[in-house]
């Protein structure tokens, strides 16, 4: 039972190898390489999920805020100002397994090319259940969240291991209601 009980466990939040952090957000270093570890294989072939390959570029998961509080979908947060380098990027809101989450603004995601921007290229991408004005991203959620950012073509795609955390957006929680 108890092996059960763990397999299920790390199914469920993901494998305990081959990830790195920096700040909020999580990578899974192995996800797209031919020779990744059990954990990781057990969690794609559970999801379905296709991974990027190694060179392709990165998904990176966040469920938490810079403070290390769980994603709340009663509150509003502040993300950005910046990603790490790529050609072209997406922004994903989702449940805990990692599928879009519908919502009454028919919007799950932001796409690089999308955002309204600072001159200096910097921006914010408000999360919320309410209408944001700018750069809004509804939550359609009642329970627990994830964001996701994919960076495509990416430099960092190369090493996989190692993102600094000044180059990841921050995700600011402002208010909660």
């Amino acid at each position: 039972m108890l092996g059960l009980w763990s397999a299920a466990a790390v199914l469920r939040n993901g494998p305990p190898v081959g990830v790195a952090s920096a700040g909020p957000w999580r990578l899974e270093t192995r996800a797209g390489v031919a020779d990744a570890d059990p954990y990781t294989r057990a969690v794609l072939a559970r999801s379905g999920e296709i991974p990027l390959a190694l060179g392709e570029g990165l998904q990176l998961t966040a469920r938490v805020d810079e403070d290390g509080a769980k994603l709340d979908p009663r509150c509003v947060y502040a993300l950005g100002p910046r990603v790490p380098p790529a050609r072209f990027w997406t922004l994903e809101i989702a449940d805990r397994d990692g599928y879009p989450l519908d919502n009454a603004a028919g919007r799950t995601a932001f796409r690089s090319g999308e955002l309204l921007r600072a001159q200096d290229g910097a921006f914010t991408i408000r999360i919320g259940a309410k209408a944001q004005p700018g750069n809004w991203l509804p939550i359609g959620a009642t329970s627990g969240f994830e964001l996701v950012l994919r960076l495509y073509d990416t430099p960092l795609s190369a090493i996989g291991d190692e993102i600094q955390r000044s180059a990841v957006p921050r995700i600011v929680k402002e208010r909660c209601s």
